[in-house]
């Protein structure tokens, strides 16, 4: 990932850090039935926590590289039930993961700017 996409996620992960995250107040709660991607993803940079806490679907993101990290509640669900997309809005930046049931022990993780630039897609494990 070219430097400058690095220094702007940092900067998004800064500003998120500083913004409350009010998408819990207002996002539907997720069904407690329905599978979920929940559990620690990384690929060694890059490590996201998904918990279901309460009634709603917590991201914890964290840059292995300077340690920087971003905690989020009440995630908006959308897709198909065979490819999930969780997504989390934070100080004008979009938090998405995508995850199909199918393929339980994988999620992409994207993150936007909020002019709609993506500024991180990588591929995490279990």
């Amino acid at each position: 990932m070219p430097s400058q996409q690095l220094t702007a996620f940092g900067l998004a992960v800064m500003l998120g850090c500083a913004v409350p995250a009010i998408e819990s107040a207002i996002a539907p709660p997720v069904a407690h039935a329905q599978a979920l991607p929940t559990g620690t993803f990384s690929d060694g940079e890059w490590t996201v926590r998904i918990n279901y806490q309460g009634s709603a679907l917590t991201y914890y993101g964290r840059n292995e590289n300077d340690g920087s990290s971003l905690f989020l509640s009440g995630a908006r669900t959308s897709g198909s039930s065979s490819r999930r997309i969780y997504t989390w809005n934070n100080g004008g930046h979009r938090y998405q993961v995508t995850w199909q049931p199918s393929d339980p022990n994988t999620i992409r993780v994207q993150v936007f700017a909020p002019n709609g630039r993506e500024i991180l897609n990588r591929l995490l494990y279990r």
